[in-house]
């Protein structure tokens, strides 16, 4: 048999720690592009292209439709895809390609439909990293790691929701419009750097059960787009589940078999409130705060700045998941938002008390979301794990978690778009302080379907999940020892 060389440095570039790192800043990027973009869209629109003011507004939504179309059409498609074609890494390419488009076509264009046509490969980007990265995460690590390895990931996604807009409006106000931009591809280099020396787990273990491959200095060894290799948990749940190695596979995708799961739907249900939400607050708090404070553009999204850092506090809550399962922080987070949302409505005049308090308030949404991310994130991972284990190969081969996560992006976009429309329409007709307590309300409506199917039914006798996982990583352990 003709002996391949073994790509250099194998370990370090398969290893968990550079998998996390690689989704994780992949994640940080696309979020960042997208906020990067909000303030200065108007400037983008008007003077660049040269849009009348009376259309400006409507022209930006036109955008914002694009980026959510590519987002809520290319999710389901790149997860079906790569669980199909079983490969992570190079999806994960591709995405950036079609970032590295997107963010060209936004910085040189002086014309509307290309302006859209970037925002539509923005959003076709943010659907294979999304859809793709965090599968990634789920087949490298595991199951008693997911919640604390997925924690982490929306950290990144917290940071870059908020360094983007913020580092937005500094360095135009600053700088000048490429300047932006500047950053953006500065950031890109990073994220393309990281994403072409990665390799996957099973790639690690194909080369490592061929003792015949030789190294050879300087080699990139590209791993190939389809693999037999599986990790040692990949190996065990496949012999648990009596799959059939030769079988053939349909091009219809299994993850349809997803929608049948209520639990799968109370978990998507729990993303579409939780994007609806926070995609709300985002609209109707800026304004807020510039009338009663009389903040500028900056000062508005400075407001911001103590929710991203305690939703940093992710990696804790995912922690807690791998040791206590979902269900806790899932309907503590939506518990607690309630009562934060609705005191939103205190801070109402200029003095440094009222001040204090909004940014109080900000920090305790921080919280809210580092409980409801990585939840909501992890309980997704473990509704295929339990469909599969009562429907032993229902998903085939290539398993589902792609096209779980796919569910799960055209889930938080379809809250991401019900959100700024509800908001906004409650401020205009009842004021913003109706608009605070209806979205409370909203979250205590979802802590009842939340408490009572999260981990399955509340009043089932089985064991918790997250038992089962650690049973499963046992015997994973036992057999690849």
């Amino acid at each position: 048999m003709e002996s391949r060389r073994k790509p250099i440095f194998l370990h370090f570039r398969s290893s968990h720690t550079l998998i996390l790192a690689t989704v994780t800043f992949a994640v940080f990027i696309d979020t960042f592009l997208y906020g990067v973009i909000i303030p200065i869209a108007p400037y983008v629109v008007q003077y660049r292209i040269k849009v009348g003011e009376a259309n400006v507004q409507r022209d930006i939504t036109y955008s914002i439709i694009a980026y959510a179309a590519g987002l809520l059409v290319g999710s389901p498609i790149f997860g079906f895809l790569t669980d199909r074609l079983q490969n992570r890494r190079w999806f994960m390419v591709v995405g950036l390609v079609a970032l590295l488009l997107s963010t060209l076509l936004l910085c040189l264009t002086k014309t509307l439909w290309l302006f859209i046509l970037g925002r539509l490969f923005s959003g076709l980007s943010a659907a294979m990293t999304w859809s793709v990265g965090l599968a990634l995460i789920t087949d490298s690590f595991s199951a008693n790691q997911i919640g604390k390895m997925l924690g982490t990931v929306s950290t990144g996604m917290a940071a870059g929701g908020f360094l983007g807009p913020l580092l937005g409006g500094i360095i135009y106000a600053r700088a000048g419009y490429y300047s932006v931009f500047a950053v953006v591809f500065a950031f890109v280099a990073i994220d393309l750097f990281f994403r072409l020396i990665l390799l996957e787990r099973r790639d690690l273990k194909k080369y490592e059960e061929a003792p015949d491959m030789l190294t050879e200095e300087g080699a990139i060894g590209l791993p190939e787009v389809v693999t037999e290799s599986k990790t040692p948990r990949e190996t065990v749940v496949g012999k648990a589940i009596g799959r059939e190695p030769n079988a053939k596979e349909s091009w219809v995708p299994s993850g349809l078999k997803l929608l049948k799961d209520v639990r799968m739907l109370n978990s998507l249900f729990v993303i579409v409130i939780t994007g609806w939400v926070f995609s709300g607050i985002e609209a109707i708090l800026p304004l807020r705060v510039e009338q009663i404070f009389a903040f500028d553009a900056l000062g508005a999204g400075l407001i911001f700045l103590p929710l991203a850092i305690t939703s940093l506090l992710g990696g804790l809550t995912g922690w807690w998941i791998d040791k206590n399962g979902c269900r806790i922080p899932l309907v503590l987070g939506l518990v607690l938002g309630c009562p934060v949302l609705v005191v939103l409505r205190f801070p109402t005049e200029n003095t440094i008390g009222h001040k204090v308090l909004l940014f109080a308030i900000m920090a305790l949404l921080g919280i809210v979301m580092a409980l409801l991310l990585p939840a909501a994130m992890t309980e997704v991972t473990r509704c295929v794990t339990a469909i599969e284990k009562k429907n032993p190969g229902c998903f085939g081969k290539g398993g589902a978690f792609g096209q779980a996560f796919g569910l799960f992006n055209v889930a938080y976009s379809v809250g991401n778009v019900i959100g700024p429309i509800e908001a906004g329409f409650v401020v205009d007709a009842e004021g913003f302080q109706t608009a605070t307590w209806t979205l409370g309300l909203i979250f205590f409506v979802a802590a009842i379907p939340a408490a009572l199917l999260t981990e399955g039914y509340l009043f089932a006798k089985k064991a918790p999940d997250h038992e089962l996982s650690a049973a499963s990583d046992a015997q994973t352990d036992k057999a690849a020892s």
